[in-house]
């Protein structure tokens, strides 16, 4: 209810769709992964640490990476790719993100979300070079971290605009999110406690945070090709019984069910 609740709500809110829309279709992608593995078949990885992108582009080379390869073969390459000249290539760029927002659905919030996506893609691609000189001129590496964390966090504020879109029911839904997260109050209100007046206590933003530094590690492990499983599986017996049984109980307690539960569908479900 945007209209209720002022943008400091709606600025945590839009961060923590970015994460959940995140957790919840990766996570059916890995159950069916597992799934598949079980009977016997290797299905590809369908996002590799897609928040940990230093650039829009390289986001999209990390998340939904079957639909993303799908339209690059289909679509991107057909057309002509970059194979004819600058201009051509970014045009490409942008008929694919635009049907790929259409693709989410036929509602113009999709259509500007994935024409926001194909044009942060098409500056980034002009404004590569300069950065890229800028960068040599102060004598900093690719890999400085510094720097890195500035273009992940950078990359991070784009995408979750966009989500913002993503999100709304309608355009006028998601400008008046925007509208009010750039006139939002003082954000240092939350500290009095008020956040944990919107539906989730105290305990369970300590689990949220908790489990936010787990999936952080995970992505960090798996974006530097530390391999968690293959650590896990070489480990003697007790320590993998250790992980299995903490995996089950975590399952148990923070799995919700019951005749008070009301099952919902997968976000991406829709799609």
């Amino acid at each position: 209810n945007v209209g209720v609740y002022d943008g400091k709500y709606l600025l945590i809110a839009s961060m923590l769709f970015a994460i959940q829309i995140y957790c919840d279709f990766a996570g059916y992608s890995t159950i069916a992964i597992g799934a598949a593995e079980v009977m016997g078949f290797q299905l590809m990885d369908n996002f590799n640490c897609p928040y940990l992108s230093q650039s829009v582009a390289e986001f999209w080379r990390r998340w939904h990476i079957s639909l993303s390869s799908w339209f690059k073969d289909y679509l991107y390459i057909p057309l002509g790719g970059n194979r004819k000249g600058k201009v051509r290539k970014y045009i490409n760029i942008m008929i694919v993100f635009l049907v790929s927002g259409l693709w989410h659905g036929a509602n113009w919030s999709y259509v500007i979300w994935g024409g926001l996506n194909g044009i942060y893609q098409v500056i980034g691609a002009v404004f590569t070079p300069f950065r890229n000189k800028i960068r040599e001129k102060l004598h900093l590496k690719k890999n400085f971290f510094p720097l890195m964390i500035i273009y992940i966090v950078v990359t991070f504020v784009l995408v979750d605009f966009t989500w913002i879109f993503f999100r709304a029911d309608t355009v006028q839904h998601a400008f008046a999110v925007i509208q009010s997260i750039f006139n939002m109050n003082n954000p240092a209100l939350l500290a009095n406690g008020a956040l944990y007046d919107m539906g989730l206590s105290r305990p369970n933003f300590i689990v949220l945070g908790v489990s936010l530094l787990i999936l952080l590690t995970a992505d960090i492990c798996k974006y530097r090709g530390i391999k968690i499983r293959s650590m896990i599986l070489n480990s003697n017996i007790v320590v993998r019984w250790i992980v299995v049984i903490t995996g089950i109980l975590g399952i148990l307690v923070f799995g919700i069910w019951g005749s008070g539960y009301s099952a919902t569908n997968f976000i991406y479900f829709q799609f």
